[in-house]
């Protein structure tokens, strides 16, 4: 039996994902989100702890979303971990690394003209939205596979 590995996070992007293609021409997203959790202290009074986390978007997604992918944009994200090793000089690295299965845009960054409020907009399943067609299984579903250091 296989183990599960998933994550459900929601959060805005704290700044503009930073894109790059790999030598294998493989299109990778990178950004990161702060994520909000309500919690009681010990006076009895509610506090806010921010949590950042740092995520990799992968292929033909990663490559449509780019451009919508803004600080300030609202996502819900479905994940998986990845734990990346290598070495470098003899010394050896590694990373854990949170690689985006499903990613929805919830609503729009916020902007001068609306004020604090943010405007949630229809969302359709991500395929509807960037693709006319379906995604090939193994582009959804399989780990990429890098000769490189992706970092």
């Amino acid at each position: 039996m296989s183990d599960f590995n998933k994550s459900f996070v929601m959060g805005r992007l704290v700044r503009n994902a930073e894109t790059k293609t790999t030598s294998e021409g493989l299109f990778i997203a990178h950004f990161s989100i702060a994520n909000n959790q309500s919690k009681k202290n010990q006076d009895g009074t509610w506090g806010e702890t921010v949590y950042y986390f740092d995520f990799s978007l992968y292929g033909k997604r990663a490559e449509a979303l780019a451009p919508y992918l803004v600080q300030g944009q609202l996502v819900a994200i479905e994940a998986h971990l990845i734990q990346r090793r290598w070495e470098k000089d003899g010394k050896k690295f590694s990373k854990l690394e949170i690689a985006v299965d499903d990613i929805q845009l919830v609503s729009r960054p916020n902007s001068k003209n609306e004020g604090n409020e943010s405007r949630e907009i229809e969302t359709k399943p991500l395929e509807a939205q960037m693709y006319s067609g379906e995604l090939p299984a193994e582009e959804m579903y399989s780990e990429p596979k890098f000769t490189e250091e992706i970092y």
